[in-house]
């Protein structure tokens, strides 16, 4: 103890000019985006392959779970193709992880989740899938349970979603009992729950309400669910309601995803670009 005390003591001036360094990148990361933009396409290619590996050994003792999970999806599957009347005959060999289109707009593609953070105020998941694949900034992510987040950045085989559990993200949403509008954000507390802003006094919820997305960003489609109301209140003077969500996804033990591809979203952008500049 003695020797590594004085071993600090020898290189103190070294060890705080360390300490400045990471300082430094830090705050330059946190607070200016293209920069963020930067650090993450760079980690991406760097921590992958050493996320991918951690990951295989964890996942590995989840086997059961994850096996039960892709089941109860493909028997939701299997309810959905038997309402549509469609004649499909299933073999023990199919992909568990292959969808059916959400609609004209929507394609899905599938993922595996090699790193997960759930600790900050700003989390984020890593996935197995880039630009190769045909991943970009701004699609979003799903899996069986519900909505996870938005690509921010992607290397050539990875991707880093900003996820629910970030206190930057919004998601324009629907309380489904009356068609509310409302705009989910995580507030950095629960990981386990998230607040939906904006709903009027006058509007009447209940708890276990669904809360689903409205569809109106081009990056999730409708009524896709996100949670259900746990709590709320609202004070005397206030406008609006303090509304607790429970998430429908339980962050801390995501293992497969799935990539939302919007082929219609660049000429809506487009088209609500043109007509506001034709306003100003």
């Amino acid at each position: 103890m003695y020797r590594l005390l004085q071993l600090i003591h020898t290189y103190r001036a070294f060890l705080f000019f360390l300490f400045l360094e990471f300082l430094s990148i830090w705050l330059i990361v946190s607070n200016n985006p293209y920069q963020s933009a930067a650090f993450f396409h760079t980690s991406n290619v760097l921590a992958g392959k050493v996320y991918e590996t951690k990951t295989g050994v964890t996942q590995y003792f989840n086997l059961p779970e994850v096996n039960e999970k892709l089941a109860d999806e493909n028997a939701h599957l299997r309810e959905l193709l038997s309402k549509n009347q469609s004649s499909v005959m299933v073999s023990s060999f199919v992909d568990t992880m292959a969808i059916l289109p959400g609609g004209p707009e929507y394609a899905y593609l599938p993922a595996k989740v090699i790193n997960n953070t759930t600790g900050f105020r700003r989390n984020y998941v890593t996935i197995n899938r880039g630009s190769l694949s045909g991943v970009a900034p701004g699609m979003g992510v799903i899996s069986a349970d519900g909505i996870i987040g938005k690509v921010m950045a992607v290397s050539d085989h990875y991707a880093t979603v900003s996820s629910l559990l970030n206190t930057g993200m919004y998601v324009s949403a629907i309380l489904k009992r009356n068609n509310t509008f409302g705009s989910i954000n995580w507030d950095g507390k629960d990981i386990l729950t998230t607040k939906l802003l904006y709903v009027p006094r006058h509007i009447q919820i209940e708890k276990n309400d669904s809360i689903v997305t409205s569809g109106y960003n081009s990056v999730f489609p409708e009524n896709m669910l996100i949670g259900f109301i746990d709590d709320f209140s609202i004070a005397e003077d206030a406008s609006f309601y303090d509304i607790d969500v429970k998430l429908s996804n339980d962050f801390s033990r995501l293992s497969y995803v799935y990539i939302i591809k919007n082929p219609l979203k660049k000429e809506k952008i487009e088209l609500e670009s043109s007509i506001k500049q034709n306003n100003e």
